[in-house]
């Protein structure tokens, strides 16, 4: 009798599972499918690393399925929220940030967000500086840099609020209101490193556009690598400036890249060679890159380091 009940418990546990298991998955597949196919989904992933970053931002997702815990939600706001933690992260590390002219030690930590978020879009440029001479911000003009710092601070302060548990409001929700308030941080966060990159990509853009000249001039002037093992001598005439960009703006100075061409005079021989004939010479070009730096306070001060403009000779070979 005792062995019966056991074997009858034995399969009504199994029933129960059977019974769970779809329905969970069920669940899952329309509240995971509905949210990762969302274009503010699309904007966070953007900004992840494959392994560790992606993964947990799909495993917060994952969990909204979960509707047996009453706080999913809470804990899927907290999980975005450490994941725009994350993604500033990457702009710098706290040493960075403590090297800035205008860093200035919080009293209860040693980096606050919003100095990490100065920071990305800033990088070591005072923020006065950014405004007056970068971005050229007149009194009666919209400021782009004072909105994406507020703007940060009041969107990030929204998203804080989904993480509290201090009433029912935002407890042990329905699968509808949770895909709703789900979708609700998504926009948040997305909104968030929207208005990061919108003023980073401004600022650089402005620099690009001062430093045009001075650059050009910079890279006439440098001694580039690559042409001493192909000739006697050899020089370069002029030189063609193809693109550029502010590839980063550090606590040091502004980093930009790019590429050109460089038509080059190429010699065999010395100089009395070519004097009497017995030395010739070619008219050739050849592509470059190189990486300049820009001063943070003159945007006038380009210098480009020994060894940071190359000719690539590789052409020459083929």
């Amino acid at each position: 009798m005792i062995n019966h009940i056991k074997r009858k418990r034995k399969r009504m546990a199994k029933v129960q599972r059977r019974s769970y298991s779809p329905k969970l998955q069920n669940t899952r597949s329309t509240i995971y499918r509905h949210l990762i196919a969302d274009s503010y989904s699309d904007k966070i992933l953007s900004h992840l690393d494959a392994g560790f970053e992606k993964d947990l931002f799909l495993a917060t997702l994952r969990n909204l399925s979960d509707h047996g815990n009453p706080v999913r939600f809470n804990n899927f706001a907290y999980c975005m929220r450490e994941i725009i933690g994350i993604i500033l992260a990457k702009y710098s590390s706290d040493e960075d940030i403590k090297k800035c002219s205008w860093y200035i030690k919080p009293p209860d930590t040693e980096v606050t967000r919003l100095q990490r978020v100065v920071y990305a879009v800033c990088g070591g440029m005072e923020v006065d500086y950014v405004r007056s001479t970068i971005l050229e911000i007149e009194e009666d003009e919209v400021d782009v840099l004072s909105e994406t710092l507020s703007g940060f601070s009041k969107k990030f302060n929204q998203l804080s609020k989904f993480t509290h548990v201090r009433s029912s409001k935002n407890f042990n929700i329905s699968d509808e209101k949770c895909e709703e308030l789900s979708k609700a941080v998504l926009k948040l966060t997305s909104d968030i490193l929207s208005l990061i990159d919108d003023c980073r990509k401004e600022i650089q853009w402005k620099i690009d556009e001062q430093v045009s000249d001075t650059v050009i001039d910079t890279s006439v002037q440098s001694t580039m690598d690559g042409l001493d093992i192909l000739s006697t001598h050899g020089m370069v005439n002029y030189i063609d400036l193809d693109e550029y960009s502010v590839s980063g703006i550090t606590s040091q100075s502004i980093e930009i890249v790019g590429r050109g061409t460089a038509y080059c005079i190429l010699e065999w021989g010395s100089r009395s060679d070519m004097r009497n004939g017995d030395g010739t010479s070619i008219e050739t070009d050849f592509p470059y890159n190189f990486t300049a730096h820009v001063s943070l306070t003159n945007l006038d001060d380009v210098h480009i380091p020994e060894n940071h403009m190359d000719i690539d000779n590789s052409s020459w070979y083929e």
